[in-house]
């Protein structure tokens, strides 16, 4: 019984060994992230120069 305890411990959650992700794995499941931080940026500039258009005009 006690052998038992100590042993799993020693192995970790039980799942395995981890496997590393490649960079190409990565870009093609989170390429969508960037296509939305591309549009907050954009829409962040358009919203920033209205801003400063504003400000002109009133």
């Amino acid at each position: 019984m006690a052998r038992s305890r100590i042993s799993s411990r020693g192995s970790g959650s039980g799942r395995g060994p981890r496997r590393i992700s490649t960079t190409e794995e990565l870009a093609d499941e989170y390429a969508y992230v960037i296509k939305d931080l591309r549009n907050i940026l954009l829409l962040a500039a358009v919203m920033f120069a209205l801003l400063i258009v504003l400000n002109l005009i009133l």
